[in-house]
């Protein structure tokens, strides 16, 4: 009995030395694995959002056939020369929502035709406003801005940016397919306008051509202003949200300035803040960090990139949507003049091998 009882109290625990080794190992294995998610998790949000972007394509195509051109970068109504019925006032994401399966969105904005504009403006602390809200009853309109949170055909899990957002759109279309609807209301010939690219008018081929593009949904600059000699806090900013409920006919912007001479060194803000619709320029993206154009940007961060430019938000390259329905994953090392021959429908120009 007393040898087994000797043998039971010799019995111990770890060690500490043998609990630090434990804990190191299970570190490195978190270290290890850790990586290896975050890219299984990368891969399973870009095919998400290249499935978007196929759905957006697909939208387009249905929007083509059933109007004959391609989805208006936006459209705008006023009864200047009468009454105007169930017009649509929006960009291109709110026109295509019956062809994403968001019907009823579109449908809940009918109502009374309004045009909105509000201002405000601060300058050194005091502020001024202008606000202007008009009715247009008896006519009526779709309007966007009637609808609002996030969709998920137009949000992208990749988008650092859309949680930041109350409508974000994470996708972008080519400027140089662009598109125009404006209706004025009357019997005159002129009153009513479309304009829209076809997809036979893409004379550089389909599959050739830029339709959509990944972005961020929230894009600025912020300078720092004491590089300048200015008091510590100085800067200048600004921000725009892309949305997919961007309305021409109610918007909102606001702008903050403050300058104060009698302090030494002076004291100087701007900041300026507002929404636009989701497109990108075919000309190319301007690199706030090298002060030239560049095809797109690589993972940039969202206070300093560019609201009317393309963010690949991985570093393997961009989502683009080609207009033939295509999705393709574009390398960062794309030439520019590569990249505005993919973003020109019909000006002949052939791109390189490089994409």
């Amino acid at each position: 009995m007393f040898r087994l009882s000797q043998s039971r109290s010799a019995r111990k625990g770890f060690t500490l030395i043998e609990l630090l080794v434990v804990i190191a190992i299970i570190a490195i294995l978190i270290g290890l694995l850790l990586p290896a998610v975050q890219k299984v998790r990368e891969a399973a949000a870009r095919t998400e959002s290249s499935n978007n972007m196929k759905q957006i394509g697909i939208a387009m195509h249905s929007y083509h056939d059933a109007n004959k051109f391609l989805p208006p970068i936006y459209g705008y109504s006023q009864p200047y020369y009468g009454t105007v019925n169930n017009v649509t006032t929006g960009s291109w994401p709110f026109f295509i929502l019956p062809y994403v399966e968001q019907d009823n969105v579109m449908k809940a904005t009918l109502g009374t035709l309004t045009y909105g504009y509000n201002y405000s403006y601060t300058s050194n602390g005091r502020t001024s406003s202008y606000n202007y809200n008009q009715s247009y009853a008896p006519s009526t309109a779709f309007q966007a801005q009637r609808a609002k949170g996030k969709l998920k055909p137009f949000h992208s899990k990749l988008d650092p940016t859309a949680e930041e957002v109350e409508s974000p759109a994470s996708y972008s279309m080519n400027s140089a397919i662009y598109g125009y609807k404006y209706s004025y209301g009357g019997n005159y010939s002129w009153s009513n306008y479309d304009y829209g690219y076809t997809l036979t008018s893409i004379t550089d081929g389909t599959a050739n051509t830029f339709l959509l593009a990944e972005n961020y949904s929230r894009c600025g600059t912020r300078v720092d202003y004491t590089q300048y000699g200015y008091a510590a806090g100085s800067e200048y900013s600004y921000s725009y949200d892309r949305v997919w409920n961007y309305d021409p006919n109610n918007y909102t912007s606001s702008y903050e300035y403050t300058y104060d001479g009698s302090r030494r060194p002076p004291y100087y803000k701007y900041t300026s803040t507002g929404t636009t619709y989701p497109y990108f320029s075919s000309y190319g993206t301007y690199d706030r960090t090298t002060y030239r154009y560049v095809p797109f940007e690589v993972k940039p961060k969202a206070p300093n990139c560019d609201s009317y430019g393309v963010q690949a938000s991985t570093a393997g390259g961009a989502l683009i949507g080609m207009c033939d329905g295509s999705v393709k994953i574009i390398s960062a090392s794309i030439n520019l003049n590569t990249w505005r021959a993919l973003a020109t429908p019909n000006a002949g120009d052939q791109p390189g091998s490089n994409w």
